[in-house]
Parts: structure tokens; sequence; C-alpha cells
């Protein structure tokens, strides 16, 4: 029997589902153009619906009808693609959901999927799609919902009904609820990415606390009888019990300061930080019976191995040390790790004693999740909870029987089956298993996770059970015994941690090794974790030399150059023009796609050397020129991003002096079809969504730049066939003959 709403819909929530809440995502900035769900995108005001519905038909219709009314639409027809919404990297609070009346009624539905993802969501308007039984729209009408659509769902009558709703909704929006479900800085934050005006409120204690927002800037605070301005938000930032009361509308009080929330937020934790500094002791931990935590350290540094990957040691070290400190005020458990400046976790200080050994397990799932919740904003599709599954895979029945796995939050997510890259060679006839071994008492492998890319085919189910010098080549299997050696003779004065790098051939390539090595808290053994790591003389310098004796050329940075001169590009134009030519565009791009994406890891890698944040973490802008000037380097020309065009769901590249034209035969997608491809990729590692390009426009005359029009799929096919007359035909043939320069009204 399907379970039934009482009279209000918050009531039930509380009810039944308020203790599952879990952290709520982070919420999405309308402005931004990286903002999830798709379509979303640039300066877009418009409101922003959720249409919930399970029959596919019917959600399409409904959807149809709202987007023809400039409506923004997320439609989603099952659980799993509710799931696939709120798990995202950024989370987009709607300004009404649409769903049936059997949603609201039962106890696994796409709507609590939703109100369990943010607290915020209890709150927000629904409109009732109901059927043309009577009984229905009567029940819907008994519980108080007042909105309701009708078939055959016609689209002015869905679009008006919604609208309704909302504006009800706004002209008595006061939003209220506790701060052991949403806590100070998630509020806020909601507040600056809605760009929300308003009074909050606050009760904690007995004290009262008042921030006045503007525009999503916090523009006055108090707390009554101890603080006022900037540092009234320090001292609230750090409440965690009490309750809120959110008056979003016109707010009339004088702006004593204009500062994103975000700042403040981040000045109250290091604030709060060198407190905490200051007064803490760090919590003694038992060695004896520390079976949790052995696998803290295995699963910490499964985790910091892992970030490696894909991070510089200064940055992983400052990104985990920061969770760290910032989780160890609610968690003291925390305080008995520390993360090296490689990048490494290992334990700290002197160790003693837990009286809770399964809040110790909580708080090490916690803070494992929450990095990879953070990374996954940093680098998109590289820190999702499939791959966090993945790694953690063979210790999943002791995670599970020793309680880590419910604040991991991992117990549902599958497994990402994806197969890893891996270079076609070992190294002195040896693959290398790159990533985190578990070493037993006897030496032996008694769990291994892969990180990612490998050097060479290996296989786990050969790893386990062998000892190093059957799995590792000779120079890397003395290099980790001796660093094993050193762990243990430093003992608890260098916190059990030995770490070395290693340049190995195979080939004609060098290979950057990196082995760490922690010794156990129960002292029977080791975590080694092993990475490949990037040349950090790697750089995007023109400066091109040439070895007579070998007849090489080399970068600035040593690095082996080949010339892709007009003879190479023809006849690589020619296989296609053969024996390939009904795959001729399609091949193009899959290839640039490749070359892109390759790119921007390369560029990757030397933002986070020189700047400490990673390239979806600069300045879009900045961001984009970057790139602009790093094709240059190649012989690629130069190009110049139009974003005017975000609000419309596209950008536009116009590239200048591109090579292809007049050697690649010239198709409906243009002559330029690898740099399609390579503007996709790169845009879509700064989007963290995966986008296409087309080119619109050749520039066959020296001179004429050549035109790109970027986008989701979905939007570049609505956009390519339009009909003449239509909006979108129009904003193409604007694009088209736009001068260059020219600012769009």
């Amino acid at each position: 029997m399907p379970r039934r709403w009482p009279v209000t819909l918050k009531s039930i929530f509380r009810s039944s589902f308020g203790r599952k809440l879990r952290r709520p995502p982070q919420i999405a900035d309308r402005g931004s153009d990286t903002a999830e769900p798709a379509g979303r995108g640039g300066l877009m005001s418009t409101d922003l619906v959720y249409v919930a519905h399970p029959d596919p038909a019917v959600a399409a219709k409904l959807s149809g009808g709202l987007r023809a009314a400039d409506f923004e639409v997320v439609s989603m027809s099952s659980v799993a693609e509710a799931q696939n919404t709120t798990s995202k990297k950024t989370f987009a609070l709607p300004d009404a959901v649409l769903t049936p009346l059997g949603d609201l009624e039962s106890g696994d539905s796409m709507l609590i999927t939703l109100y369990q993802s943010n607290p915020l969501m209890e709150q927000i308007p629904l409109v009732v799609v109901v059927t043309t039984e009577g009984d229905e729209r009567r029940r819907a009408l008994r519980m108080g919902l007042l909105s309701l659509v009708l078939p055959p769902y016609d689209a002015e009558e869905v679009a008006l009904t919604t609208k309704l709703a909302i504006d009800k909704h706004r002209s008595d929006q006061l939003l209220f609820g506790s701060l052991t479900q949403l806590s100070v800085p998630d509020l806020l934050q909601t507040a600056e990415a809605g760009r929300r005006s308003g009074t909050v409120t606050f009760q904690h204690n007995g004290d009262k606390a008042t921030v006045w927002m503007r525009d999503g800037f916090v523009i006055d605070a108090e707390v009554e009888g101890e603080c006022r301005g900037e540092d009234a938000v320090y001292s609230l930032a750090v409440w965690t019990t009490g309750t809120f009361e959110a008056d979003f509308g016109s707010v009339d009080v004088e702006e004593r300061f204009r500062i994103p929330p975000s700042s403040l937020l981040l000045e109250a934790m290091r604030r709060f930080d060198e407190e905490s500094a200051a007064s803490f002791t760090a919590p003694e931990i038992e060695i004896a019976g520390s079976e949790r935590l052995d696998l803290s350290l295995a699963l910490l540094n499964v985790v910091a191995g892992y970030a490696l990957n894909h991070l510089t040691p200064p940055l992983v070290h400052a990104r985990i040390e920061s969770l760290r400190s910032e989780l160890s005020a609610l968690h003291p458990e925390l305080a008995a790790f520390r993360v090296s400046d490689e990048g490494t976790v290992t334990l700290s200080g002197e160790v003693g004693h837990f009286e809770n050994e399964a809040a110790l397990a909580a708080a090490v799932g916690l803070l494992a999740s929450r990095i990879f919740h953070d990374l996954d904003t940093a680098l998109a599709w590289r820190f999702t909870p499939q791959r966090l599954a993945r790694l953690l895979a063979p210790w999943r029945e002791s995670l599970r029987n020793l309680g880590f796995l419910d604040s991991l939050g991992i117990e549902e997510a599958e497994e990402d089956r994806e197969e890893e890259a891996h270079e076609a060679t070992g190294v002195a006839g040896k693959p290398v298993p790159v990533g985190c071994l578990v070493i037993d008492e006897e030496g032996l492998v008694e769990a291994f996770s892969a990180f990612g890319s490998r050097i060479g085919r290996v296989d786990p189910g050969v790893v386990v059970g062998r000892g190093l010098t059957d799995i590792l080549p000779s120079k890397l299997s003395a290099l980790a015994e001796r660093l094993m050696q050193d762990a243990a003779d430093g003992g608890r004065e260098n916190g059990g941690i030995a770490v070395e790098r290693e340049v190995m051939r195979a080939g004609h390539q060098e290979h950057v090794v990196r082995i760490a090595v922690v010794r156990q808290a129960s002292a029977r053994g080791f975590i080694v974790a092993i990475n490949r790591m990037r040349d950090e003389r790697r750089s995007l310098s023109p400066e091109i030399e040439r070895d007579p004796l070998t007849g090489s050329l080399h970068d600035a940075s040593a690095e082996r150059l080949l010339v892709a001169n007009e003879d190479f590009l023809h006849a690589f134009e020619g296989l296609f023009a053969r024996s390939l030519r009904h795959r001729h565009h399609e091949l193009l791009q899959r290839f640039g796609k490749k070359w892109g994406l390759r790119h921007a890891m390369r560029l990757e890698h030397m933002v986070q050397r020189d700047y400490s944040m990673t390239l979806r973490e600069m300045e879009s802008q900045m961001a984009l020129e970057l790139l602009s000037s790093s094709v240059g380097v190649f012989g690629l020309g130069s190009f110049e991003a139009d974003l005017t065009y975000r609000d419309s769901g596209l950008i536009v590249i116009r590239h200048q002096s591109s090579p292809f034209p007049g050697i690649f035969a010239t198709t409906a997608g243009g002559a330029c079809s690898v740099l399609s491809g390579f503007h996709a990729a790169t845009l879509s590692y700064l989007a963290g969504r995966h986008l296409a390009a087309r080119e619109v426009s050749c520039g066959a005359d020296p001179g004429d730049p050549c035109l790109f029009v970027i986008a989701t799929e979905e939007r570049l096919t609505k956009l390519l066939i339009a009909t003449p007359g239509s909006e979108d035909h129009e904003l193409l043939e604007t694009i088209l003959h736009r001068p260059e320069g020219e600012e769009t009204q």
C-alpha cells in the first residue's frame, strides 16, 4: 500500500524523512556558465521548473509547454534520473515542481529523492499533475494542494498555473527551518547563488542574529548585544544548533558593506581554525585493537593517492588538510591524522585511546566523501561517487562491518567499470601497478586499488598475494623495500612515512614514479601508494632545439617533438579521403577531441603548478585566454571566445589562422573538423559537462576567421536545423554576419 501524505507535505517530510537528510550539494549559481542542469547558462534569470512524472510522454508534453513560455525545465521520469540530478556537483534549487499525485503518496518516489537533496526543497511550491479522475482532483484539494493541471495539459494553461504558483509563493516567502538540517553557511550560500534579497534571522541558545542581504550580497549583520557588521557573520557562522527564518523580498536597511557570503564564510573558517589550533589537544588513540585505524589510513591514502593522479602534491595537501581541519571541530577523531606536504596521510602526534571507535569510522568516511565532493567541483568527471566506490571496492566488506559505509555514502553506488587507460609497455619488461597496495606482515600484497592510468597492463587479481619483487621492476621494488625500512626505523617521530620519486624509462618515454610508504597503526604492515607523476619540466614553451647527431627535435623541457608539416597533413587527409570518406568529419572530430582533452590536462598541470588552483577554478575569461595563447605554441593559430550568446545556451569561437583550410577537404562540417573536436573537448573540460561544436563558417581566405558554435548536442542540433524566420534561424544569421569585435545588444 502506498503511504498517504497528511494535509501538509512539510509535516510528513519532517516526520518520515527528516533524519535521512544528507549534506546538501553545492547550490548552482543561476548566473554560472558551469551550473547544472544542462541548458542553464550565462546570466539567465528565467524560472527553473522540475517536471517529475513517471510517464515520459506526459513529462515531455509538460516540459515542451513550459519551455515555450520561457521556463527553464529539468525533466525526469524515474527515481534514478532524480538521483542523477541531485548528485551533480552543483544542484540548482527550482522555483516549482510539477509532479503527479501518485508521486506525493509514494514512499519511494522522485519527489522524495528531490526533497532529501536539500532541506529547502520542502518549501518549493508544487503543481499537481492530475488525470481526468474527479476523485484524484478531490484528494489533491483535500491535501491543500490548489495548483492543479488537467489533461490534455494545454501548454498555455500549464505555464499560467505554474507561474501563478511561483508568484503566490514569492508573495509570502517566509522560509524557516532548523540549523541541524541546513547550516548557516549552506543557507547563506544558497541565498548568494539565487541572488536573493531579504532578512535572515537566526536563534541559537537564547542569542539572536540578523543578516540583511541584497542581490545575494551581505550588506549588514548583527548579533544582538554582541557585535555588528562583518564580525557578526564570523560569530554566527559556527552556530550549529537553533533555528532560522528567511524573509526574502525587498530590504530597507542601510548598506554598511557589500560582501559575498562565501568570502565572509571563508574568513570565518580561517578564524575558527586559528582559535581551534590554539586551544585544541589531539585525542590519544590506543594502538592495541587498531583495526579501524589501519583501515582509516588505507582509505584516506587511497583517496589522497588517487587525487595525486590529477592534482599537484601542494594542492592535495592544501585541500585535504583544509577539510580535515574544518571537520575536526565536530569530529575531533580526525585530529589523529595529518597530511604531509607530499599529500600522503599519516598519524599525528601521540596516539593513545579512542572512547568511541565507531565515531572514528564515521568521521573518516565523512572526510573521504567530502574530499571527493569538493574536488568534483575543481575537476569535472574525476571525483564521482562511482569512482570512489570502485577505488574502495577491495575493502567493501570491511568498510561495511566496521561502520564506514554510512558516512561514505557509496552503499548503493554502482561501480564505474570503464576500462582505465594504460601505456602500451611496462618498465624493464614489467607493468607498474599505479595505485594503493596494503602489505601484510609477511611482505605480501593484501589488497590493491588501482588509481587510474597504468604503466602497462596490470591485473589486480595477479597482484594480490604476491611480494613486491614479483610485481614491480627490480629498481622500484628495491626502492619500495628501502622506504618501508625507513618508515619503520623513523617510527612515530616522522609519522611512519617515507616518500621518494624515481625516473624510469619505458621504451622511448620517461616516467616519474612516486612511491609513498606509510606504516600501519598496528605496525603489522605498510600502505604503499604508487603514482605516475607529471614531469615538472613540461611546459608549453615554443623554444625548439635540434640535435643534429640524433636527428631529433626537443622543446625547452627536453620533450621529443615531431613536425606535422604540410606533407604530413596531406597524408593524414588522404587516409580519410580514400578509405573513410563517409566518416570523414566524424573521425577528425574524434581525433580533435582526444587531442583537446590531452592538451587541457597538460595546461591543467601548469595552472596548478603556477597558480595553485585548477583550470576550472580560474576566472572564465582568464582560462579561455590561457587556452587561446597555448594553441598558438603548436601553430594552430589563436582564438577568441564570445560569451555574449550564453543566454541562448551558446558560445561562439572565432579562430584565426587555422592551418587546415586548403589542406583538409571542406565538408558540411567545414574543413576544420579537428578544431571543432579540439574546442568541444577543452570547453567541456572547463564547463564540466559534455559539449559539442560545429564549424558554421570556414575562413578559406587569408585573414578570415573560422567560426565555431559550442553548445550541448541537443541545443546545437536545434540551432542548425532551425527553419527560416524562427528565432534560432535569426540568431544563427546574426552570429554568421556579425562584424568581428562588435558587441551584441
